[in-house]
């Protein structure tokens, strides 16, 4: 008894380290997903940063640039002036010459001389220290525009410092909207260093600016791998440029937005998550770059550093394969576990089965050892109720062995001659006392119940029909008939079988429900009655199940005429081994045509 609770604690607590090692593989794998899916979610924003970061790099790229190219364009427009300082002998500088420089230059850097506005002037120093005025271009057609510059370049006149190197540049705002100009101003000198003249050039320094910006980018790429095929942009070195995505424009201080890029243009492109501004300074002044990509543009460059769909592919494998583990797992347990209730509820019955017929034997055995017999016939009485109950041990036995041999695969069907009707009715005189015990009747019918019988394992089919009206006993009313029929379908045509026989048994219990039908063939199912399963190993139909299967018949169950379930077998009666024999010989003899 100790050994038995020991065993049962010790299964308990492996059973419980099972579900606990199950549990824990389930929270480690889903831990492991939470911690990858964070990690994915870092990512995702790192890679956000790493695109605005990317577009902050981007404006500081584009402002520097454009600042040095605008700065090199006023030195080139102020050049002419400049390179007249220090000549022996210098050529005079008229204004229309200065003019006609300038405007090749402007036309040599871009083609929006228009949109730049470009005006020149000269202011010649006379010997009292007056400054007279002469203006071309935009200055000379627009008196407004002159004015506002000219008042500038007069306030700078005070400041001219003669021994410096002469280089002026004011930024002044010549109209009411706002638009920025550049004034830049070089001295002539004589040769002894004495300022003669100051020549200017004044231009709309956002178009200016605009310019040198689309060189930038046409000539530079500013987002890092393209996610999209290259336009046909193409710089001086044959490579592929392709900034079409990136939405560029110029913030002043007076507060005008300069589009430059085409995408700049659609005001939603602003209002984007991937958006970056830099201010710049530089010797025409300072201005704001703004750039941003469209949500849309941004999210793919960020997909574009997310795993792959093959990576979450792979995750979302990782994490079913672990739950089908899991789940078979759990599911083994659980069935081990079944199966170790089921063993154990085995035990409990067959040790209450054995218990019975062994207490009988033991008393009676002992009573006639004892002489306590009243009479020969008492005695007799006592002799046949001990060989009864050794004869219920001996069928309980047996379907115990053969189930056992079944689940290791050892059963054998062994063919012998036998009255089958003989046979039925000695099987239903070991269970008659069973009857008895609960009023029943036990009927024999059928058209085999008197003939002959056939080739056939007289011992599986000895403990089929017992197995079946035990089954009967057990499920039914007391008083009930249970009634056992055999018949034999003989073949239409002589062939290797002797016939197919039928034994079916009828009571007049509950019935087999429909979805239990194929159920109660399993070993250790009993089905309740009223809440309780009656007394029983759960064994007797499985063995049905098995021998019948030995034998190559089929089982099945269904409702009886009335009320009750008929459980019934089909299996064939073999030829005897001469008559086999004899055909195998017959057979050969004949020609193949004949065969």
């Amino acid at each position: 008894m100790r050994q038995t609770v020991r065993s049962a604690v010790a299964h308990r607590g492996r059973e419980t380290i099972a579900w606990v090692a199950i549990g824990g593989t389930l929270a480690v794998m889903f831990f492991t997903a939470h911690q990858v899916r964070q990690g994915w979610a870092q990512r995702r924003v790192a890679a956000e940063q790493a695109v605005r970061d990317q577009l902050t790099t981007a404006a500081v790229l584009i402002g520097t640039e454009a600042a040095k190219m605008s700065a090199l364009e006023l030195r080139a427009l102020l050049w002419p002036a400049l390179g007249t300082n220090g000549r022996t002998n210098p050529r005079p500088l008229t204004l229309d010459g200065f003019a006609r420089a300038g405007a090749g230059q402007f036309a040599a850097m871009r083609d929006d001389r228009g949109a730049a506005r470009p005006g020149y002037f000269r202011l010649a120093r006379s010997g009292r220290g007056e400054w007279t005025t002469e203006v071309r271009g935009a200055l000379a057609t627009d008196s407004a525009y002159a004015r506002a510059v000219l008042d500038e370049v007069h306030g700078w006149t005070d400041r001219v410092n003669v021994d410096g190197p002469g280089l002026g540049i004011a930024i002044i705002h010549a109209n009411a909207q706002g638009v920025p100009v550049v004034v830049g101003m070089a001295p002539e000198r004589e040769a002894d260093g004495r300022v003669v003249a100051l020549f200017g050039v004044a231009y709309a320094r956002n178009a200016a600016l605009r310019t040198h910006v689309g060189h930038v980018l046409h000539g530079v790429s500013l987002l890092p791998s393209p996610s999209r095929e290259l336009s046909d942009s193409t710089r001086s070195d044959g490579s592929k440029v392709d900034n079409t995505d990136l939405a560029v424009r110029l913030r002043y201080a007076t507060g005008l937005r300069d589009a430059v890029s085409p995408a700049a243009s659609d005001n939603g492109v602003w209002r984007s998550a991937f958006f970056a501004t830099r201010a710049i300074t530089g010797a025409d002044g300072g201005f704001t770059v703004e750039v941003a990509l469209p949500e849309r543009v941004g999210q793919r460059y960020v997909k574009a550093a997310m795993p792959s769909g093959s990576e979450r592919l792979m995750l979302g494998g990782v994490l079913l394969l672990g739950l089908g583990f899991a789940a078979a797992a759990a599911l083994g347990l659980r069935r081990q576990y079944k199966l170790a209730e089921a063993r154990r509820m085995f035990v409990a019955a067959v040790s209450h089965e054995l218990r019975t017929p062994l207490a009988h034997v033991n008393a009676l055995s002992e009573t006639l050892l004892l002489g306590r017999a009243e009479s020969p016939e008492q005695a007799q009485r006592w002799l046949r109720a001990i060989h009864r109950e050794g004869r219920r041990l001996s069928v309980l036995t047996e379907n115990v062995l053969l189930h056992a041999r079944g689940e290791r695969r050892g059963t054998r069907s062994a063919p012998q001659w036998t009255d089958v009707g003989a046979l039925v009715r000695d099987a239903v005189s070991l269970v008659e006392a069973q009857a008895q015990a609960r009023s029943a009747r036990i009927v024999i019918a059928g058209t085999m119940v008197d003939v002959a019988g056939g080739w056939i394992d007289a011992t599986a089919l000895r403990q089929i029909v017992i197995n079946f009206i035990e089954n009967a006993l057990k499920f039914g009313p007391d008083g009930q008939t249970v009634t056992v029929t055999l018949d034999l379908e003989r073949p239409a045509m002589d062939g290797a079988e002797d016939g197919l026989l039928r034994l079916s048994v009828d009571d007049e219990g509950p019935g087999v429900p429909a979805p239990d039908r194929d159920r109660i063939w399993q070993p250790f199912v009993r089905l309740a009655e009223g809440g309780s399963a009656p007394a029983g190993t759960g064994l007797g139909l499985s063995v049905v199940r098995q021998l019948v299967a030995e034998l190559g018949g089929r089982w099945s169950v269904s409702d009886a005429p009335g009320r009750g379930a008929r459980f019934r077998v089909e299996v064939p009666l073999v030829a005897p081994p001469s008559r086999v024999a004899e055909r195998v010989a017959d057979r050969s003899a004949l020609s193949p045509a004949q065969r």
